[in-house]
């Protein structure tokens, strides 16, 4: 403060010493010559008034008198030596006084703009007071529309001033409340370690007060607090406290209602940080035909099992990772180089690149008769479906591979299915036979291609 009163104070010396150059020049200069002049035409050197004027100190005086009636007409503006300026005080705040506890208020803008205009002098002196508030007085309003002047408390009275916008319109509500449960919304879950998950969140209140005039809280569908990851700074598993969560008000389309009063403001979050993982084996899965009259004796990947981190849910799903290989014309041992693909849900894994070694061999063929056809993806709740024909109820199977592994193979490493989830009717269909089996290096083909189904609504 004591600073920008010094700078004041020389602002006003400076000022001084302007307006004695300009008076001097213009005022008290002409003056002490033309009286000079004057008394050299009067030539009287024995009156009262000659010797008056002959005094050493008569024009000091008269200039002196003179000079004050010159800087009293500049100040009171008779005279005007500077030009008026103007200048623009932008994004002023503006204070709304009435009973919050009561009412609530809607159209009152945040800001406003004043256009100052004066001196240079006071404009600088304004721009350093910057004691400028702006008031919106509303102590004496009730309910309704209303149009209502900004007040502005004018530091420096010369100046005059404008406002923009200098008058609004508002509407005065009653304030109503109601309570309402909290949830929870994570953000920023990306930033936390890939092998961490948060397992739970607590917070100290599960209700909240929400006030606002009845038409705005019947928009609020949920209030939720906004649980910051990155607040959490969590490098480890553990449970972290988080302070001053930040609540908001939603409407049913997840859209942000501003202006509604939440009580309380803010509450503390217990978060608990945990490091769920899973090991599964990976299985590699030949894509395409390989060459004929070859087949493939063997596939050896140098990994053969994954850890797996994320949520417990997820991962209680997961039973083995899937890694493809092309194998289409494939005749002779290869080594593929291929990414494992995390699985969906899944934040990390132990490893992500693989390598696989294929040998190949020459290619036999088994056959596997009367391989039972099970039927799958009917909704049972609501029909019963049995094979048209006994002849409908087995399948005989032939098995293309090297001999080694045909040799170890059994019926029961075979399964042969049909896929009735596209049906919701009562219908006699023939449906295609699909075959699979355990190894996944033998080919399976069912020497039957459809069979005829019948499904009946149940009771």
């Amino acid at each position: 403060m004591k600073k920008i009163i010094n700078k004041i104070l020389k602002f006003f010396v400076k000022i001084f010493k302007i307006l004695y150059r300009i008076l001097d020049v213009l005022i008290i200069t002409p003056i002490s010559k033309s009286v000079y002049w004057l008394l050299d035409g009067l030539n009287n050197k024995n009156g009262r008034l000659d010797k008056f004027l002959n005094n050493p100190n008569t024009l000091i005086y008269i200039s002196l008198f003179f000079a004050f009636i010159a800087f009293f007409a500049i100040d009171l503006k008779a005279v005007n030596l500077s030009e008026t300026e103007a200048i623009v005080l932008s994004n002023q705040p503006i204070k709304a006084e009435y009973n919050e506890e009561k009412y609530v208020v809607e159209g009152i803008p945040e800001t406003a703009d004043i256009v100052l205009m004066g001196k240079k002098s006071s404009l600088y002196l304004a721009e350093q007071l910057g004691d400028h508030k702006l008031t919106l007085d509303l102590t004496n309003y009730s309910e309704g529309t209303h149009k209502v002047n900004i007040k502005y408390n004018n530091p420096i009275n010369t100046l005059d001033y404008k406002l923009d916008p200098s008058r609004v319109t508002i509407v005065i509500y009653k304030k109503v409340s109601e309570s309402k449960t909290l949830t929870t919304d994570i953000l920023n879950t990306d930033k936390l370690d890939p092998t961490l998950v948060i397992s739970s969140v607590e917070l100290n209140k599960t209700e909240v007060i929400i006030k606002s005039y009845k038409e705005k809280l019947e928009t609020v569908a949920s209030v939720k607090a906004l649980v910051d990851v990155n607040a959490l700074n969590a490098t480890q598993t553990g449970t972290y406290t988080l302070d001053n969560v930040k609540l908001i008000a939603y409407d049913e389309k997840g859209t942000e209602i501003k202006d509604i009063e939440i009580v309380p403001g803010s509450v503390t979050a217990t978060v608990t940080i945990k490091s769920p993982s899973k090991a599964v084996p990976i299985k590699v899965i030949p894509e395409g035909n390989v060459s004929s009259g070859s087949a493939i004796s063997s596939i050896k990947p140098n990994v053969s099992t994954v850890t797996l981190y994320g949520d417990e849910e997820v991962l209680k799903g997961i039973e083995y990772v899937e890694v493809p290989i092309n194998v289409e014309g494939l005749s002779a041992d290869k080594t593929y180089q291929e990414t494992i693909t995390k699985p969906n849900g899944i934040r990390s894994m132990s490893e992500t690149a693989i390598t696989i070694k294929v040998q190949m061999e020459t290619e036999t063929s088994k056959d596997f008769l009367g391989i039972t056809i099970d039927i799958v993806g009917l909704d049972t709740t609501k029909f019963d479906a049995k094979a048209a024909t006994v002849e409908d109820t087995k399948v005989d199977v032939q098995v293309k591979g090297v001999q080694s592994l045909l040799d170890k193979l059994t019926s029961d490493d075979i399964k042969a299915y049909v896929d009735l989830s596209n049906i919701d009717e009562e219908t006699t269909i023939e449906v295609p036979v699909l075959v699979t089996g355990e190894d996944n290096k033998l080919t399976y083909i069912s020497k039957k291609t459809r069979v005829k189904i019948v499904i009946k609504r149940k009771n």
